[in-house]
């Protein structure tokens, strides 16, 4: 593997894992917010907040497996 190839792979990965380490993070926030909202009565905007907790932690799992595959 010739080195520009190393180290698009290597960047590829580098990023694989910021973007599962933020959407890690996005989906501690959002369910965070999700309780504060639901406490408060905030029924619906609860509901949007789980939503998007549920969607970040698959985004983190799918990014987690592609970083894995690939190492």
């Amino acid at each position: 593997m010739s080195k520009s190839a190393k180290a698009t792979t290597a960047e590829m990965n580098a990023q694989e894992a910021s973007t599962a380490s933020l959407a890690v993070y996005i989906a501690q926030m959002a369910g965070e917010l999700a309780t504060m909202a639901d406490r408060s009565e905030l029924t619906m905007l609860a509901y949007f907040l789980n939503l998007a907790r549920v969607e970040a932690e698959a985004k983190s799992r799918e990014h987690s497996v592609e970083e894995r595959g690939r190492a």
